[in-house]
């Protein structure tokens, strides 16, 4: 069996061979699962619908772009890599160029007025709020420390020596940055509605009993990164849908 010649995946008249899965499953495992294999041969196909291609300045900066990311600095380095998984510099191109397309199609097809009408329409979840935690496993050692906190305790030196939180514990209860969808609906309305420093809790979920310490709130607004995460959901919805209008064959 010659892993050139034998089809894994095809849609519509483009397909994918046993040899460029294993050389996708070389490079990176999430390169070679189904689903980014039939996305990167979708997206192959639209691209030639609407008559757009990857130009060889773009590839040649993709292809740069992932020899930096790889450590893959010099002639010789990218070469040796590129031996080890079987692969010729034709086929590294070939791979990062659905990524290429994918770019040029977003900028295509999601139009900025497209974008502000989602974010008015689900402002709210790009709210983020800036909190830290204490978790403890009984309702009465949560309660004590809040009343500890009130007294004048330091939060975060507690969290450090009480919390069972190991994730966050050392760095005395932060959590960081999150939205509403990262809290449960409860626990995010106090949050989302309270004040900076407000102290909120104890709340009950599966793992015992949580103080939450609002450090700051930051209310939604369209900059660039807002932007940027609204113009690939309207993609990835769009590229579904023409997705399911494509004939599928696959032996993965």
């Amino acid at each position: 069996m010659n892993p050139a010649t034998v089809i894994v995946l095809r849609i519509d008249h483009k397909s994918m061979t046993l040899k460029q899965l294993l050389q996708r499953l070389r490079v990176g495992a999430s390169l070679a699962e189904p689903e980014r294999c039939k996305d990167d041969l979708a997206i192959e196909c639209w691209a030639e619908t609407l008559g757009i291609d990857a130009d060889t300045a773009e590839l040649q900066a993709a292809v740069t772009a992932f020899r930096r990311a790889n450590g893959l600095y010099t002639t010789v380095q990218a070469s040796e890599w590129l031996e080890q998984r079987g692969m010729t510099l034709d086929d590294l191109v070939d791979l990062l160029k659905p990524q290429v397309l994918r770019e040029r199609i977003t900028r295509h097809i999601v139009s900025d007025d497209e974008i502000v009408r989602h974010y008015h329409e689900w402002a709210r979840d790009y709210d983020r709020a800036e909190i830290s935690m204490i978790v403890t496993e009984e309702y009465g050692a949560a309660q004590e420390l809040r009343f500890r906190v009130e007294d004048g305790s330091d939060f975060h030196m507690l969290a450090r020596r009480y919390s069972s939180d190991d994730a966050t514990a050392k760095a005395g209860g932060y959590v960081g940055f999150i939205g509403r969808e990262a809290l449960e609906h409860e626990i995010a309305a106090a949050v989302f509605n309270a004040a900076r420093g407000a102290l909120l809790g104890p709340f009950e979920h599966k793992n015992g009993y949580s103080l939450i310490l609002v450090e700051a709130l930051y209310p939604a607004e369209l900059d660039e990164a807002v932007e940027a995460s609204i113009r690939e959901l309207l993609f990835a919805q769009k590229l579904e849908a023409y997705r399911r209008t494509l004939e599928i064959h696959e032996d993965l």
